[in-house]
């Protein structure tokens, strides 16, 4: 399982957004049935195949790539409006998950666990963001 480091947020009908790349790779267009299901705390999204149906609900994709996701799945995940889901992809399984933003760098928008935690919390870097803000700190200091 792969972050693709976006973060979307669930809007007040329940709708989820699959990003353009999402939907492009792995060819899902609007009207295209995909299976919905629940695994432990994250919640996974396939093209429906009717061959390999599994327990899961059926949703369609509409033109913008909104997904419905079921309110009962909502109200067990204790998912509410404007909450942030993180994506993942594993093969050709879209992956969502609550996202927690403690560790997302305030610079480049990378989540990772070796990001730097820095005044309790207020400010988070990732070793790549650490960079970029020396090299810009080096310029404001030399003007």
């Amino acid at each position: 399982m792969k972050s693709i480091g976006i973060v979307r947020r669930l809007d007040e009908l329940g709708r989820i957004v699959l990003p353009k790349e999402l939907r492009n790779t792995m060819n899902i267009k609007g009207g295209v049935p995909l299976e919905i299901h629940v695994e432990k705390d994250f919640i996974i999204i396939t093209k429906y195949d009717e061959i390999l149906r599994k327990s899961g609900i059926v949703r369609n994709a509409d033109e913008l790539g909104r997904v419905v996701l079921p309110k009962e799945l909502r109200k067990m995940l204790k998912l509410h409006t404007n909450i942030p889901l993180e994506f993942f992809i594993d093969e050709q399984r879209i992956i969502l998950k609550q996202f927690y933003s403690d560790k997302t760098c305030m610079i480049t928008g990378v989540i990772d666990d070796k990001n730097f935690i820095f005044e309790n919390g207020k400010f988070v870097l990732s070793k790549d963001g650490a960079n970029i803000l020396i090299q810009e700190l080096q310029k404001y200091i030399a003007q």
